[in-house]
């Protein structure tokens, strides 16, 4: 199938490449049907899930799953018979503590990411703890927490936060940034960082101005570029060379979408449990959600990125919608994955071959997770959640 006509003008922004694409793609929405195979989890299967938060799939089909509530790896067949389960909660070899991500990393092992302290403990497919990659200079002060994890075939490209004490007790410094470190934890070239800073007395908390990047926020692509969507409220995806220099700018034409009244609501409860140890701390929830969701590099070798409205707004029988883009950056396409669920609480992973990963109730669950974290609603939270499944699907034969 020939590909579309190139979309976005190209144009030089102070010595930097910059692709102004509009509101459309230059190609058609394709629609993938999606059909089930099999499923786990949920009210009328034994198996209980806490929260899928990632998934990856090896050479021979393996589907490894990353549950952040358990702080384990369920591991399943192809065809859906469970196979084993890796790493468990722990400070031991091979434990992990609330992950995050997983990932395949460069010489081939599992990488489970944890966040604080932030971690990549790598564990070989069978369960074999291989050693853990702390990241940053353990003795240079302060204390780290990671985000994310990738890797560009090479290195692993990091998404962290530094947090050093202030000058005086009651203010810190925050550094969030974008880094590639080698598997012995040195940093190699950093991408991105924005400081900014705390102080306890005269606290605010504004949802626009704090981290530019945290989760899935960033990709590696095949050529070894690093794409990285460093502001909340802007199209805006920057493209590095492999070196750190700053390649290229890939911009959309976008119109923010505000959140209701509900959604305004929900943040700001998830903020007051999460920073309920501030006293008199004013938080301030942005007004819309985040234009850019999340990216990742797709089977095809482009750049697939979620958008706030990319589960809402969408046409009767579609879950969620990408916009795709060529690896230079031009908006060539969107895609839609046409099934059952619940666009706004259920999430797609596309894995390797084509296929996909639906997790139910990941919204709900994350939120059930940061009351934890804040020391409460976890309950409630709970008894309104129902249990989570993981639904393995096949792009249907025509």
């Amino acid at each position: 199938m020939a590909m579309p006509a190139l979309a976005g003008e190209e144009v030089d922004k102070e010595g930097v490449l910059h692709i102004m694409n509009g509101s459309e793609p230059s190609g058609e929405n394709d629609v993938v049907e999606l059909e089930e195979v099999w499923r786990h989890g949920g009210e009328d299967y034994e198996e209980f899930f806490g929260m899928i938060s990632q998934c990856v799939v090896g050479d021979d089909g393996t589907i490894y799953l990353l549950d952040t509530r358990m702080s384990e790896v369920p591991v399943y067949s192809p065809d859906g018979e469970r196979l084993d389960t890796l790493s468990r909660e722990g400070d031991g070899p091979g434990e992990v503590r609330i992950p995050s991500g997983l990932l395949f990393c460069p010489d081939g092992n599992l990488g489970i990411v944890q966040v604080f302290p932030g971690r990549v403990t790598k564990i070989a497919t069978d369960g074999t703890p291989v050693g853990v990659v702390t990241v940053g200079d353990a003795t240079a002060g302060g204390f780290m927490q990671m985000f994310d994890c990738v890797s560009d075939g090479k290195h692993l490209i990091v998404t962290a936060e530094k947090i050093n004490p202030g000058e005086v007790q009651t203010q810190q410094s925050r550094t969030n940034f974008v880094a590639a470190f080698d598997e012995e934890g040195q940093e190699v070239t950093r991408f991105f960082e924005h400081t900014y800073h705390w102080d306890f007395t005269n606290f605010t908390f504004d949802e626009s101005e704090m981290n530019r990047v945290d989760f899935r926020k960033v990709a590696a692509g095949e050529d070894g570029r690093i794409y990285v969507a460093n502001q909340r409220d802007d199209y805006r995806i920057e493209v590095f060379t492999p070196d750190g220099q700053l390649e290229r700018v890939i911009e959309r034409e976008y119109q923010h979408r505000e959140r209701d009244e509900e959604e305004y609501n929900r943040v700001m409860s998830n903020l007051e449990a999460a920073l309920a140890q501030i006293p008199n701390a004013n938080l301030v929830p942005s007004k819309t959600e985040p234009d850019i969701g999340s990216l990742e590099i797709g089977v095809d070798g482009n750049l697939w990125v979620t958008t706030s409205r990319s589960g809402v707004e969408q046409p009767e029988g579609i879950l969620s919608t990408w916009d795709v883009f060529t690896p230079d950056g031009h908006f060539i396409k969107t895609v839609s994955a046409a099934c059952e669920g619940d666009g706004e609480n259920d999430i797609i992973i596309w894995t390797p071959e084509g296929n996909a990963v639906m997790v139910t109730g990941f919204t709900e669950a994350v939120e059930a997770l940061q009351s934890r974290g804040g020391g409460g609603g976890e309950e409630e939270a709970d008894d309104e959640a129902e249990p989570m499944e993981v639904i393995y699907l096949k792009v249907a034969s025509n």
